[in-house]
């Protein structure tokens, strides 16, 4: 255990002059912000507006994650992956850790998103805001469906190419969009990067469903 947080701890110190780090705080600002801009002015119902927003991060998460993948593995590209295959004494734990630390910040950057929308959607005209536990449960539903977005894209990266990545995470961008539609029905549970999108409208026509 001592091994994986001090390999934890070289992931973190490794991505210190990277754009992983701005990028993960960018994304929820910008993405927030674009949003309440839209919805001051578009005509959808509050339903509407939050499913629409939480989908988008959901369709959007296989390719942001495949792009942060592919940074995180060409530090180690760098150096010839002497630090990955020789910095622990477990080779287990250097993915692990890998794995642990992307999922960790990609879990902030999803937190952030929600929970700076739903901060300044009660601030928009004729809206009743979001609760803290609403915004909260949704940013784990979402969460949770990108942690095999991450498996997958690693492996993607460290065995073949960032292009090979890429192109599926292109792939996986569309399905999960198609998935939204009638066409997913009883087949989004056997496709991992449509879990996100999918399962974030079922929580949110959950959360409807009782409050109506």
């Amino acid at each position: 255990m001592k091994e994986l947080f001090g390999c934890i701890r070289a992931e973190l110190v490794k991505m210190r002059h990277t754009f992983l780090y701005p990028m993960h705080l960018a994304l929820p600002v910008l993405g927030s912000a674009v949003f309440l801009l839209y919805y001051r002015v578009s005509g959808w119902s509050e339903e509407a507006q939050i499913s629409g927003y939480a989908q988008v991060i959901g369709i959007a998460l296989p390719f942001a994650v495949s792009i942060v993948c592919a940074g995180n593995v060409e530090l180690e590209e760098k150096n010839h992956f002497q630090t990955f295959l020789g910095g622990a004494v477990r080779r287990s734990n250097s993915f692990l850790a890998k794995l642990l630390t992307l999922l960790g910040l990609g879990g902030l950057a999803v937190l952030g998103a929600v929970f700076l929308f739903g901060a300044g959607y009660g601030f928009l005209p004729g809206r009743a805001g979001i609760s803290f536990g609403v915004c909260l449960s949704l940013g784990a539903v979402l969460w949770m469906g990108s942690i095999p977005l991450y498996l997958e894209h690693l492996f993607l990266n460290l065995m073949f190419a960032k292009q090979v990545s890429l192109c599926v995470s292109v792939a996986q961008f569309l399905l999960s969009a198609l998935f939204l539609t009638g066409l997913g029905d009883g087949r989004w549970l056997f496709f991992p990067c449509t879990w996100s999108a999918r399962g974030a409208t079922l929580f949110l026509a959950g959360v409807a469903g009782r409050a109506s």
